[in-house]
């Protein structure tokens, strides 16, 4: 009949140094039963031990040349994205452009319409629209820097995935 206050988990925090002594017994014997039931001698140990390799688990050749197609792929598209992105650019520019001078010419029109109906009280309202036609234009310029600067990060990350994805596709 066992103790009803024996409890295993504080007998082994008591003798810490008996529990590592008992395990590192069993590990030995459990070794030698292994070492001494190969029916083959060493060449069932060395299987074990040449399993147990890390550098044989992958192709470290396959995966260069893997690395290889990738990067190929990249610079390969690397240029056809240079070309996207300064047309992206040319085209945001001519917008930006088209896009101010439309503001300014709308400014010159509320500015002339208002100089016809009266001068000084519309003085104000004429520099507030030109103010804000430039900064209409500032915006739109600015804008349309960051959204292709954008455009051109988010292709890149796409082509990247592509030829990653076509190069996995191909192995």
């Amino acid at each position: 009949m066992m103790d009803p206050e024996f409890n295993v988990v504080d007998e082994v925090r008591k003798h810490p140094g008996i529990v590592a002594g008992v395990v590192a017994v069993l590990a030995g014997v459990g070794l030698a039963t292994i070492l001494l039931n190969q029916r083959t001698g060493p060449t069932r140990y060395e299987r074990i031990k040449t399993r147990m390799d890390p550098r044989g688990w992958f192709d470290a050749e396959a995966l260069r040349h893997r690395f290889d197609d990738i990067a190929r792929g990249v610079r390969d598209s690397a240029d056809d994205l240079g070309q996207r992105a300064a047309d992206f650019g040319d085209h945001a520019g001519e917008r930006v452009g088209r896009f101010s001078e439309d503001a300014r010419d709308r400014a010159d029109a509320w500015y002339r319409r208002a100089k016809k109906k009266s001068r000084r009280p519309m003085r104000r309202y004429t520099k507030q629209a030109r103010r804000y036609a430039e900064d209409a234009g500032d915006f739109a310029r600015d804008h349309a820097k960051e959204g292709g600067a954008l455009l051109a990060v988010a292709t890149i990350a796409a082509l990247i995935g592509a030829a990653a994805l076509e190069s996995r596709r191909r192995g």
